[in-house]
């Protein structure tokens, strides 16, 4: 469990933590960070995320996803960046999304890929695998 800003605890992945979409936005904000800091490329570690800003939600069709700006940071240094997310399957609003299903768990990696150059990430949460030597259970 982690807390998040206003005391709120959470259990990342956990279909029971129940997130609302104001909670998922900044509990991912904290997730990229501590993904950052654990990447093997030292460089990588130093980055930091500072907020998503959601923009368009693209819920039908085959491939689900919802697009917008994030704040990425290095040291001093912000830059906007594009994010994506791939979601798990197409919903029919965004009253629908099953946030806390969209929150890759601390056991998983994988899920985050960096286009540096072209300041872009793309979080895809069904992509996550096990991280080495932990006990991971994909989310549903």
């Amino acid at each position: 469990m982690w807390l998040i800003p206003g005391g709120l605890s959470l259990a990342f992945g956990d279909a029971e933590a129940n997130v609302d979409e104001a909670e998922y936005w900044v509990s991912l904000e904290f997730r990229v960070c501590r993904e950052f800091a654990g990447m093997p490329q030292r460089g990588l570690r130093y980055l930091w995320c500072d907020g998503f800003i959601p923009k368009q939600y693209f819920l039908a069709g085959l491939s689900p996803r919802i697009t917008g700006q994030v704040w990425i940071c290095d040291d001093s240094r912000q830059d906007q960046w594009e994010f994506t997310l791939i979601l798990n399957s197409p919903v029919e609003s965004r009253a629908k999304i099953d946030w806390s299903l969209l929150l890759p768990r601390e056991s998983a990696t994988r899920w985050l890929t960096l286009d540096q150059p072209g300041k872009r990430i793309q979080i895809e949460p069904s992509a996550a695998v096990a991280d080495a030597g932990t006990d991971f259970r994909p989310s549903q």
